[in-house]
């Protein structure tokens, strides 16, 4: 009998491999806007995956944490995040282990999230009283270079702080 977990761990670490390698073609080749919203399935899937962690492993979150604080939205583990509420959910009580590269974890989250919003929606998109665009289209594309290529150093950051803190909770409740 196969583990199914141990199998879904497996399934995942293969899609993620594939992910990063699409990540890098797309980088590599100038196609910004497609490594741009790798990035975001990355960051969305791996704060959805902690905060999943920390109410049903570590218990170090209530799921109405949502509801206590007002936002908007709710955290379901059933579909995919909302990244703007994952990240408001992950500021209440953000932990950067005392490693100044975690330190402003949240609001690199948050700025970038804004920025992939304007590189999501920003290839055609006019304002419909007046039929112009924010930026011209050479402006446009260099907001996806810039998307893309801080999204990529800044999934690999939230990885490493998302394994150190499950590392220190693991060695903390260990001793107990």
């Amino acid at each position: 009998m196969t583990n199914p977990v141990g199998g879904l761990n497996r399934v995942k670490q293969e899609r993620y491999a594939r992910a990063h390698e699409r990540l890098s073609l797309a980088l590599s080749h100038g196609f910004y806007i497609e490594a741009a919203m790798i990035c975001e399935s990355i960051i969305t899937d791996r704060l959805h995956s902690h905060l999943h962690w920390r109410v049903t492993a570590a218990g170090t979150l209530s799921p109405n944490v949502v509801k206590e604080n007002g936002l908007r939205g709710k955290l379901d583990f059933e579909g995919h995040g909302n990244l703007g509420l994952l990240i408001r959910i992950l500021e209440l009580d953000f932990d950067h282990l005392g490693n100044t590269r975690y330190q402003e974890l949240p609001a690199r989250l948050d700025d970038w999230r804004a920025l992939r919003n304007r590189v999501a929606h920003g290839m055609t998109y006019t304002s419909p009283a007046n039929k112009s665009y924010a930026t011209d289209f050479d402006a446009f594309l260099q907001l996806a270079e810039q998307c893309a290529t801080e999204g990529r150093p800044l999934v690999s950051c939230l990885n490493d702080w998302d394994r150190a803190l499950r590392r220190r909770h693991r060695a903390a409740t260990s001793i107990s």
